[in-house]
């Protein structure tokens, strides 16, 4: 068994145990709704997960648009609706006086797609590869947008900004390992590096949001 397949099962396995735990406790009594997105986050990471193992098993190259990748686009969904809807409205509501800090929050994504124009051309020998990968890191980069956005635009009355902020640290970089993994071919050092450290974002992003939740809860 190589160490790609390793990481693959490692990462299926703890997304799984993640969503079932996080169902168990956040669906079965009131909770906060960006608290069961992340959760449903979980439950796309392991349906995605289980799809390439199933992928590569039948011998399917993962280096590309695959079945699995509708789990990526389904995950990084959740988590722009659990940041975009649930919290978003609390600290911008559309006004001019909050325009600099959305284009602070923009600008790392953009310049990450515009770099990445140059460098999609290791893993896309083909013009409909190329468009196909581009086109896959844009709910990627609007998901990176929010959690940057969050980090740096001024907190609410609550503090639940402040209380979410591990949350939203742990955000970006999920955001950049999957930005990561994308733009390498599987089984290289940049892909097996973004994999360990999704790996550590599975385990540990939906706990920080929780406890965030429950100081904003206690204020």
């Amino acid at each position: 068994m190589t160490i790609e397949s390793v990481l693959e099962i490692i990462y299926t396995v703890s997304a799984g145990v993640v969503f079932l735990v996080g169902a168990q406790m956040y669906f079965r009594k009131p909770s906060p709704l960006f608290v069961r997105m992340i959760v449903c986050v979980m439950g796309c990471r392991f349906l995605q997960g289980l799809m390439e193992l199933l992928l590569v098993r039948e011998g399917v190259d993962l280096n590309g648009f695959t079945l699995s990748t509708l789990g990526d686009i389904a995950q990084f969904l959740f988590l722009i609706c659990a940041n975009y809807g649930p919290i978003d409205s609390l600290c911008d509501d559309g006004s001019k006086k909050f325009m600099k800090y959305r284009l602070l929050a923009a600008i790392l994504p953009v310049v990450i797609f515009v770099v990445s124009i140059f460098l999609v051309h290791q893993v896309a020998d083909t013009t409909a590869s190329v468009i196909m990968h581009l086109v896959g890191m844009l709910i990627p980069l609007f998901a990176l947008y929010y959690h940057i956005k969050h980090l740096i635009i001024k907190d609410v009355e609550w503090g639940v900004l402040k209380n979410i902020r591990l949350y939203n640290l742990i955000g970006v970089l999920n955001c950049h390992c999957f930005i990561a993994s994308w733009l390498n071919d599987s089984g290289s050092l940049i892909w097996k590096i973004s994999m360990v450290l999704y790996i550590f974002v599975t385990f540990t992003m939906l706990p920080a949001l929780v406890h965030g939740a429950n100081k904003w809860k206690s204020v």
